[in-house]
């Protein structure tokens, strides 16, 4: 490179490093209105495909200036997981024709510019005082996310919600009483999910302190999100969150703080009517046999009866049914997957074939794109996974507060992922990438 180059190439680092930046800020604090739909469709374009759109646009300028790229060795299971769901939308519009052509499409579109935010941040991440800088910018819409949440409780600010067809349109609503809280995310397990990846990142920065007047703001912020946490009403993201903290907590060897962390989520559990009500409908599932009961019918003692019409006895509801949530999963999703899954083996019956959801990922990934697909999944979080434990031991100072992070909310998003589409749903499946490359960027250094 000459010498006149250096700035034109620091110029569009720059430009590449902050545009970048307000993409991340951006996912989480910008309800997710829809800009237009797609004719035939219901896939909604958002301000977000446009920026991310952007961003791409800078980074091959900017190539053409550096005109140089590594890429890292997770890219050949990256490269498995595209090609698998690319020869399966094929096979779903040429051989089983149970999609529409465009809706498949733009579904396996969807998961590449989910999955192309890791080589972003990987590419952005070179060097750790930007590692330090990212790491510190997903803290800050945070506190966005708090307030806007405040905001829907005690002021009836706007909810925009994608749980059903007909508020995915960019309905603005009002929050009921009772109504589980989104905050400016699409739906209360994704404002759930995203406050598990904040409280982890909480929790391992305050593991990284020693002084406990140094971990009092971040204790106190770690409260805050938490209350937050408790009104979107999720009980598997509580789960998420406990096996995230024992995961930090275990690394950074902080078990008394562990245990900290832990008495105020159990504190804030057994305070919360909401949450014992959900856990005792689930805790029934599993323990309620229902029997019939029988009453004895009365007669007047002047009358004769010759004939007896029972009344008919309503069928007791299964234990399962009594959870409406688990039962729409056993019942419905889970068995419509398998359903796919038995069509189609191999390549499962495409993108889009099995609905909106299927509250399990890794079913989903089993209905849509076979046993292939599920494997090519697994196979790329099992080398995310096998490099996060290997380079934990590796590094020190941010970089190791990066690794002990994206440990947590790995585990986090492995758990959650057996009960809701964590990686179909947009804010949280590009931040979860997004964090995932920032921690293979410290392979870096």
């Amino acid at each position: 490179m000459t010498k006149h180059d250096a700035p034109t190439k620091t110029l569009w680092d720059s430009f590449f490093k902050y545009l970048l930046a307000a993409v991340l800020i951006f996912i989480p604090l910008y309800p997710k209105f829809p800009l237009f739909t797609v004719p035939f469709t219901y896939v909604a374009i958002r301000a977000e495909d446009f920026l991310i759109a952007l961003v791409w646009l800078v980074f091959f300028l900017r190539l053409l200036v550096v005109k140089k790229i590594s890429f890292p060795k997770i890219t050949f299971q990256f490269v498995v997981f595209f090609l698998v769901g690319l020869v399966s939308c094929l096979s779903a519009i040429l051989i089983t024709k149970n999609v529409q052509p465009l809706l498949v499409i733009l579904h396996y579109a969807r998961r590449l510019e989910y999955l192309s935010i890791f080589f972003l941040v990987y590419w952005a991440a070179g060097d750790k005082n930007t590692r330090r800088y990212y790491l510190e910018l997903a803290i800050l819409p945070a506190l966005g996310v708090f307030l806007y949440g405040l905001a829907q409780i005690y002021f009836q600010a706007p909810v925009i919600s994608t749980m059903d067809s007909e508020s995915s349109k960019g309905i603005a609503m009002t929050l009921l009483p009772g109504v589980t809280l989104n905050s400016t995310f699409a739906g209360h397990y994704d404002l759930a999910i995203y406050l598990t990846m904040m409280m982890t990142f909480l929790v391992a920065i305050s593991s990284s302190l020693s002084s406990w007047i140094k971990r009092l703001p971040f204790l106190v912020f770690f409260i805050a999100l938490l209350w937050l946490f408790m009104q979107a009403g999720s009980r598997i993201s509580i789960i998420s969150l406990i096996l995230s903290v024992a995961v930090v907590s275990f690394y950074y060897r902080r078990y008394f703080l562990g245990l900290v962390f832990f008495g105020v989520i159990l504190a804030f559990i057994a305070t919360s009517p909401q949450y014992l009500d959900r856990f005792r409908s689930i805790f029934k599932v599993f323990t309620v046999k229902t029997s019939q009961v029988f009453v004895s019918p009365a007669f007047a003692a002047t009358q004769t009866i010759t004939e007896i019409s029972p009344t008919p006895t309503p069928e007791a509801l299964r234990p399962i049914q009594q959870d409406r949530s688990t039962s729409i999963r056993v019942d419905v999703e889970w068995p419509r997957a398998m359903r796919s899954f038995y069509k189609n083996p191999f390549l499962g019956t495409g993108y889009s074939s099995i609905s909106l959801a299927t509250d399990n990922d890794y079913l989903r990934a089993l209905g849509e794109t076979g046993l292939l697909g599920l494997l090519a999944l697994l196979a790329l979080l099992l080398a995310i996974g096998r490099f996060l434990f290997t380079q934990v031991t590796r590094v020190s100072g941010v970089d190791r507060l990066i690794l002990v992070s994206a440990l947590g909310i790995f585990v986090a998003f492995l758990t959650s992922a057996i009960f809701i589409d964590v990686f179909e749903s947009s804010k949280i499946a590009i931040l979860f990438w997004a964090f995932m490359g920032l921690a293979f960027s410290t392979k870096n250094t």
